[in-house]
């Protein structure tokens, strides 16, 4: 399975389309990635949206599902032709191919920055935890076990995904722990996969590309 991850984080949205008659085309956008801001077309900016998923279905994501999206948002094919064209120039998508040697790869060359705080653990589930920020109905809260809220939260200061979750996994087992889980950095990271698509869709974090892989996803 092939997983598509966008990159950067929205910083904002200009809507140039005629009052009254919406047009996606007419907007322009800028995202930043790697501290650097990066301006988009309306088609790029809509299909980037596209990318996260959707918040009430969180799940495996991959080109066709945002097309898709995408085109429902009223994008044609050959917007989205030239959207995928500028966002893959851009290097503001990336593909994981989501087996041991594809998520060590991707690990290795991206970061993981949470936009979001803790909120603590979730009532009656002891060992999950609330990302989020209550009260705002239009982003639910994601839950996520202790050791992933640690590994988004610590994210950023880690030159990759793959130091962050390896850091993690030798500290439970200094600690005498024995669940694979925890202990073992690629189970760990198989974890975080997973949960990337909760946590890119509510927008409780964002992926960058590691400043030292030379900046390419």
């Amino acid at each position: 399975m092939t997983l598509l991850l966008p990159l950067g984080r929205l910083l904002t949205v200009l809507d140039l389309a005629t009052p009254g008659h919406p047009d996606p085309r007419s907007a322009h956008g800028y995202v930043q990635v790697l501290g650097n801001p990066v301006g988009l077309s309306g088609a790029a900016l809509h299909l980037w949206s596209a990318c996260h998923g959707p918040f009430d279905a969180p799940g495996p994501w991959d080109r066709d599902h945002a097309a898709t999206r995408a085109v429902a948002w009223g994008l044609d094919p050959a917007d989205v032709a030239a959207g995928w064209t500028e966002l893959d120039t851009g290097g503001l998508v990336v593909d994981l191919v989501d087996d041991v040697d594809g998520r060590r790869a991707w690990a290795r060359s991206h970061t993981l920055h949470p936009l979001v705080p803790g909120l603590g653990e979730v009532p009656g589930a002891p060992g999950l935890h609330h990302l989020g920020l209550p009260g705002v109905p239009a982003l639910p809260l994601v839950q996520v076990s202790r050791v992933l809220r640690d590994v988004c939260a610590w994210g950023p200061l880690f030159a990759d995904v793959w130091a962050d979750v390896d850091w993690h996994a030798a500290g439970y087992r200094d600690v005498g722990a024995d669940e694979p889980r925890l202990t073992d950095p690629d189970l760990l990271l198989a974890d975080l996969v997973a949960s990337l698509p909760a946590l890119l869709s509510t927008r409780a974090a964002h992926l960058d590309p590691s400043p030292t892989a030379g900046g390419a996803p």
